[in-house]
Protein backbone atom coordinates (compact mmCIF):
# COMPACT_ATOMS: atom_id res chain seq x y z
CA UNK A 1 0.00 0.00 0.00
CA UNK A 2 2.49 2.67 0.95
CA UNK A 3 4.53 1.98 -2.44
CA UNK A 4 1.89 2.70 -4.52
CA UNK A 5 0.89 6.11 -1.91
CA UNK A 6 4.58 6.94 -2.61
CA UNK A 7 4.22 6.38 -6.54
CA UNK A 8 1.47 8.41 -6.71
CA UNK A 9 2.57 11.08 -4.62
CA UNK A 10 5.84 11.33 -6.52
CA UNK A 11 3.86 12.13 -9.31
CA UNK A 12 1.96 14.67 -7.90
CA UNK A 13 5.04 16.35 -5.91
CA UNK A 14 7.04 16.33 -9.24
CA UNK A 15 3.70 18.26 -10.84
CA UNK A 16 2.78 20.34 -8.47
CA UNK A 17 6.89 21.37 -7.94
CA UNK A 18 7.32 21.66 -11.63
CA UNK A 19 4.23 24.24 -11.82
CA UNK A 20 5.53 26.09 -8.27
CA UNK A 21 8.97 26.72 -9.69
CA UNK A 22 7.82 27.87 -12.91
CA UNK A 23 5.27 30.22 -11.38
CA UNK A 24 8.11 31.24 -9.12
CA UNK A 25 10.79 31.61 -11.73
CA UNK A 26 8.05 33.97 -14.15
CA UNK A 27 6.92 35.97 -10.96
CA UNK A 28 10.35 37.11 -9.32
CA UNK A 29 12.65 36.70 -12.23
CA UNK A 30 15.20 34.46 -10.57
CA UNK A 31 15.35 30.49 -11.47
CA UNK A 32 16.60 29.53 -8.11
CA UNK A 33 13.59 31.07 -6.22
CA UNK A 34 11.63 28.34 -8.30
CA UNK A 35 14.04 25.42 -7.41
CA UNK A 36 14.16 25.79 -4.23
CA UNK A 37 10.26 26.50 -3.36
CA UNK A 38 9.20 23.89 -6.47
CA UNK A 39 12.20 21.41 -4.29
CA UNK A 40 10.21 22.05 -1.14
CA UNK A 41 7.39 21.27 -2.44
CA UNK A 42 7.50 18.35 -4.07
CA UNK A 43 9.40 17.08 -0.85
CA UNK A 44 6.96 18.16 1.42
CA UNK A 45 4.24 16.13 -0.45
CA UNK A 46 5.95 12.74 -0.75
CA UNK A 47 6.77 13.09 2.92
CA UNK A 48 3.10 13.95 3.76
CA UNK A 49 1.91 11.06 1.51
CA UNK A 50 4.70 8.73 3.90
CA UNK A 51 3.53 9.45 7.17
CA UNK A 52 -0.30 9.99 5.74
CA UNK A 53 -0.02 6.29 4.90
CA UNK A 54 1.74 5.04 7.29
CA UNK A 55 0.29 7.11 10.57
CA UNK A 56 -3.45 5.08 10.09
CA UNK A 57 -1.69 2.00 10.54
CA UNK A 58 0.33 2.69 13.39
CA UNK A 59 -2.99 4.32 15.00
CA UNK A 60 -4.72 1.20 14.51
CA UNK A 61 -2.06 -1.25 15.89
CA UNK A 62 -1.33 1.12 18.88
CA UNK A 63 -5.37 0.45 19.57
CA UNK A 64 -6.01 4.30 18.73
CA UNK A 65 -8.59 5.60 16.62
CA UNK A 66 -7.27 6.00 13.11
CA UNK A 67 -9.40 8.55 12.10
CA UNK A 68 -8.97 10.53 14.70
CA UNK A 69 -5.12 10.12 15.92
CA UNK A 70 -4.16 10.51 12.05
CA UNK A 71 -5.12 14.01 11.25
CA UNK A 72 -3.10 16.23 13.77
CA UNK A 73 -0.23 13.96 13.48
CA UNK A 74 -0.13 14.52 9.70
CA UNK A 75 -0.58 18.04 9.99
CA UNK A 76 1.87 18.68 12.39
CA UNK A 77 4.95 16.36 10.80
CA UNK A 78 3.67 17.98 7.28
CA UNK A 79 4.03 21.43 8.31
CA UNK A 80 7.11 20.94 10.12
CA UNK A 81 9.15 19.48 7.15
CA UNK A 82 7.45 21.75 4.77
CA UNK A 83 8.94 24.77 6.99
CA UNK A 84 12.04 23.02 7.45
CA UNK A 85 12.67 22.19 4.20
CA UNK A 86 11.54 25.35 2.46
CA UNK A 87 13.77 27.29 5.02
CA UNK A 88 16.66 25.30 4.96
CA UNK A 89 17.10 25.50 1.07
CA UNK A 90 16.38 28.99 1.67
CA UNK A 91 19.31 29.58 4.07
CA UNK A 92 21.73 27.24 1.80
CA UNK A 93 21.01 28.85 -1.57
CA UNK A 94 20.71 32.50 0.05
CA UNK A 95 23.54 33.97 -2.19
CA UNK A 96 21.93 32.55 -5.48
CA UNK A 97 18.10 33.88 -4.46
CA UNK A 98 19.37 37.80 -3.54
Amino acid sequence: VWGKELAVGAINGTALGILLALVGWAWMGNPWLGLVAGSALALNTLIAVSIGGTVPLLAKRMGFDPALASGPVLTTITDVCGFALALGMATAMLPLLM
